[in-house]
């Protein structure tokens, strides 16, 4: 009897950790280009950060995942332009971009390629917008991904005023495209 009553309570610890193990926690880290890219009647312009970190978790909920990088790193090859894009943005008083995404039930993928659409918040000039972004998520051995991205966001929508440039605005769309290589840690 007191066999019967050890081996059930092995059995009812074996599958509490086995449960445990399907839904613990995976870390994500790591780093990427952002890249916006921005029309105005005359000329394209793009500018480039170097200086993206990604941090999130995937476990038995979903993901949860953050990428962010300072308006300041952006680099558009001219000081004056991306001067005045830090006017425009008021980068000293809103000094992120942030973009935070979740999806329900998602696992990572041991190998090839997935391409899934999140429900994202993106916070720039202070002001939080939300809508769903397309990620295409790559890995060969399912530890190591490589995440790229591309979606339009308006300026008007976080209440960032079009520059000018001949008494022209630039378009309300600006483009932002990125990648990222993020390593999971369970």
């Amino acid at each position: 009897m007191v066999h019967n009553r050890v081996l059930a309570i092995l059995a009812l610890t074996a599958g509490t950790m086995a449960a445990s193990a399907a839904f613990a926690e995976t870390q994500l880290s790591g780093t990427g280009t952002v890249e916006y890219r921005l029309v105005h009647k005359f000329h394209k312009i793009t500018a480039v950060s170097k200086a993206m970190a990604v941090r999130g978790t995937v476990d038995g909920s979903g993901l949860k995942v953050m990428a962010r990088t300072q308006v300041s790193t952006f680099d558009s090859d001219n000081t004056n332009r991306d001067a005045h894009m830090m006017e425009t943005v008021e980068g000293e008083k809103y000094p992120w971009a942030t973009v935070r995404a979740s999806l329900p039930g998602f696992t990572l993928p041991a190998n090839g390629s997935k391409k899934i659409t999140v429900q994202a918040s993106v916070e720039l000039h202070g002001v939080s917008v939300t809508h769903p972004i397309e990620l295409s998520v790559e890995t060969k051995d399912g530890k190591t991904f490589h995440v790229s991205f591309e979606f339009p966001e308006s300026l008007t929508a976080h209440k960032i005023e079009r520059p000018s440039l001949l008494f022209v605005p630039v378009d309300d769309e600006v483009k932002i495209v990125g990648n990222a290589d993020v390593t999971a840690r369970i």
